[in-house]
């Protein structure tokens, strides 16, 4: 059994962007590594852009449950719920967040504001001890891939505990034919990306 200080990630979106299976390929890099897994999914609005995540525990003991400053590694996959994330976080904490905007219905209705990403991703970069923010995902890839594609270029930073070649045998074990080729592609330009930081974040 491979040996791994305990690690609770977190993943953040909204219906219809793939947290679940988002999930389930990072469950299954761990089975594969025979790492100690367990997911604690809390499922919010049913239909479409409601708020959905799922925490996972990596490491022996080490539950899903997700409380207050005890994730080391957020997944963002919509800007609000990246925020609506952060008293989960704590100083060690990485993020990963993506500039993919599903506005919910608390924001059309001028209940809740939505975040100014420029700030977002200032205060995760000076509070985070890494924080990744994908400005821009490859144009020719369908969005609900844009999951795998954070997955890629999560591969390589510092503190994710699965690098490329075990998250492409998790795909592998997971999806097979041309859904299989179409999140492998995906993946493999996540890996590959790379993002300006003398070039400012968007604002909106």
């Amino acid at each position: 059994m491979n040996m791994i200080k305990n690690i609770k990630i977190l993943i953040a979106g909204v219906g219809g962007q793939g947290v679940v299976f988002l999930s389930n390929l990072v469950v299954e890099a761990a089975m594969i590594s025979n790492i100690p897994v367990s997911v604690s999914e809390i499922h919010g609005l049913s239909q479409r852009g409601g708020v959905v995540t799922s925490g996972i525990g990596l490491g022996a003991h080490c539950t899903g449950f997700i409380g207050k400053a005890s994730v080391d590694f957020l997944f963002g996959l919509e800007p609000l719920e990246t925020q609506r994330c952060l008293s989960y976080l704590h100083k060690n904490s990485s993020v990963i967040f993506g500039h993919y905007r599903i506005q919910p219905y608390s924001v059309n209705a001028e209940i809740t504001q939505y975040p100014e990403l420029s700030v977002l991703a200032t205060y995760l970069e000076k509070q985070c001890k890494e924080a990744v923010f994908i400005k821009e995902f490859a144009k020719h890839i369908d969005p609900i891939l844009y999951n795998v594609f954070m997955l890629g270029r999560a591969s390589r930073m510092n503190d994710f505990p699965f690098q490329e070649p075990l998250l492409e045998a998790a795909i592998n074990n997971t999806l097979h034919g041309t859904k299989n080729k179409e999140t492998m592609d995906a993946f493999k330009l996540g890996v590959a990306y790379e993002f300006d930081k003398k070039q400012a974040p968007l604002n909106s």
